[in-house]
């Protein structure tokens, strides 16, 4: 059961309405921007009047959706051939429509990251465009956090797990505290639902941690305490996955829950809630290979074995340490 079923959530209107995507659907990544043709296997007809095609409109609206993908990244969503991608991407980086970045890797060749540009974000009526050009971290989170669904949706049954559903949260997930009625935000970034062993998991996912102070790390960590601990003792309460860079961050970010206890948000439960409630977080490790976040075993919990994603959720559904 997603969390806005789940919490006591302000105001009765959905948490996050998205314009960009239909209502209804649980596939992300499989609609058309408006006025576009384009389908997998579409072939593009000749420039329009603008310059624009509608595989460039496509591309646009996935980025305007996403705000971070790498180039295969968009090959896997759009089910275009690479070349064609590529060829797209150049045209649209040229018209000054998107921005590309090749990060730096020790060994072979990393794929563009593309995002858009103020002139991109105003030509599908996105608003304004992140600066993601000043934040080479958050562009490494933003990319993992699509990595992390699409491997979800194109691995996860091979795996054992199947995607029900995807989402990004632009302001969190709010809650009210019940022991001092104030109203608190989860700074989580994307709603993840998966089927695994016959049970219906939902995950938060906080990727950009990389730059963030421990302090507010366990900050973080207690409000995600608290927000669990006021649900009841199922398995639909949500689980936490924090995406990071290195197997060093890993540590980090588990070493911040052993601390918890001490948060102010966290104080006032007991410590069994506690306990049960931060053996609901798990952490990926993205690199060398950001695509076996669903199929290698690169996810770390609190006093536990580093694992596959699938053993990670089937435990925790199942109520396990």
């Amino acid at each position: 059961m997603p969390l806005r079923h789940a919490c006591s959530v302000v105001g009765t209107q959905p948490m996050f309405p998205n314009t960009l995507s239909p209502a209804g659907l649980s596939r992300p990544g499989t609609w058309s921007v408006p006025g576009s043709s384009l389908l997998p296997g579409f072939s593009a007809a000749d420039d329009p009047p603008d310059g624009l095609r509608s595989a460039d409109r496509r591309l646009l609206g996935l980025l305007g959706e996403h705000q971070v993908l790498t180039t295969g990244q968009l090959v896997r969503l759009t089910g275009l051939p690479e070349r064609t991608v590529q060829h797209r991407l150049t045209r649209l980086d040229r018209a000054r429509l998107l921005n590309r970045h090749r990060p730096q890797v020790p060994l072979g060749t990393a794929p563009f990251q593309c995002w858009l540009t103020t002139f991109g974000a105003a030509d599908i009526g996105v608003g304004s465009a992140a600066p993601w050009g000043e934040d080479p971290a958050g562009l490494r989170a933003i990319a993992a956090l699509s990595e992390l669904w699409l491997g979800v949706r194109d691995r996860g049954p091979e795996a054992g797990l199947h995607l029900e559903g995807w989402r990004r949260l632009p302001s969190g997930v709010p809650w009210r505290d019940p022991s001092t009625g104030t109203v608190r935000a989860l700074p989580v970034e994307a709603e993840l639902s998966v089927t695994v062993g016959g049970e219906l998991v939902t995950a938060l996912v906080l990727a950009r941690v990389e730059r963030v102070p421990s302090a507010r790390l366990v900050a973080v960590l207690g409000r995600f305490a608290g927000a669990v601990a006021t649900l009841p003792a199922t398995p639909s309460r949500p689980v936490l996955l924090v995406l990071v860079r290195t197997g060093h961050l890993a540590d980090v970010v588990c070493s911040a829950c052993h601390e918890v206890a001490g948060a102010p948000v966290a104080r006032h439960l007991d410590l069994a809630a506690l306990q049960a409630s931060i053996r609901r977080v798990a952490v990926g490790v993205v690199e060398p290979r950001p695509a076996g976040l669903v199929t290698e075993a690169v996810w770390h919990r609190a006093g536990g074995h580093v694992c596959r994603l699938a053993e990670v959720l089937a435990t925790i559904a199942a109520g396990g340490r």
